[in-house]
């Protein structure tokens, strides 16, 4: 699944690098049979943490964090959310309508916007509440990060919140500690590996692509 990840980041354009950061030596192993730098890292308590101890070794002057569970993110999300940390975001991310059947899925992570396209809250509950039927349309958020690596080294020293806790989300860290996270949202596809039926559920959509594309 990693690197089916991989292989959808190197279609995403203006990338200098892509790497895979981990603890495990079968994933480094995966990773670089298939053509693809690996970068092994300690222990962390999340994602972000790992992209920084990976930084240290990937220099740049901004990271993307591509989570390994999005086998078919679009790299369209990728290019638009690099685009916003060039653009001067020093926190950026993806999100996408919500499909029908989403809304009550935990594993689907929603997230409401301001005016200037900054996220105000990341949940795993249905935001905002539909008290009028059709007035705000709902986003689902897609698993991917973009920082400056001025504010990576930052971020990931901030102390950890009760937020983040209940909800299992860390980027609600950097919104707590009063952080701006610019949100480019398009039509993209994705589907995250959160439970078994998931995968089979991911499994089936990407045979149908195989099928597709010949």
């Amino acid at each position: 699944m990693i690197v089916r990840v991989c292989q959808r980041a190197a279609l995403a354009e203006g990338l200098d690098e892509i790497a895979v950061a981990t603890d495990d030596a079968r994933i480094a192993h995966a990773v670089t049979s298939a053509g693809f730098r690996a970068v092994i890292t300690g222990e962390a308590r999340n994602g972000t943490e790992r992209i920084a101890q990976a930084a240290q070794v990937v220099t740049a002057d901004g990271y993307l964090n591509v989570q390994g569970d999005e086998p078919l993110i679009d790299p369209r999300a990728i290019t638009a959310v690099g685009n916003l940390v060039r653009q001067g975001a020093e926190m950026a991310t993806a999100a996408r309508p919500l499909d029908p059947g989403e809304a009550d899925q935990p594993s689907v992570v929603k997230v409401v916007l301001d005016h200037g396209g900054r996220a105000l809250y990341f949940s795993r509950s249905l935001i905002p509440f539909p008290r009028l039927a059709g007035e705000v349309a709902g986003l689902a958020h897609l698993g991917i990060y973009g920082f400056s690596a001025s504010f990576l080294y930052r971020f990931a020293k901030l102390p950890e919140t009760a937020l983040e806790r209940a909800e299992g989300l860390e980027q609600l860290r950097a919104l707590y500690h009063g952080h701006a996270i610019e949100v480019a949202v398009g039509p993209w596809s994705s589907a995250a590996v959160d439970t078994p039926e998931d995968l089979e559920r991911v499994r089936a959509l990407y045979s149908d692509e195989q099928r597709r594309h010949g």
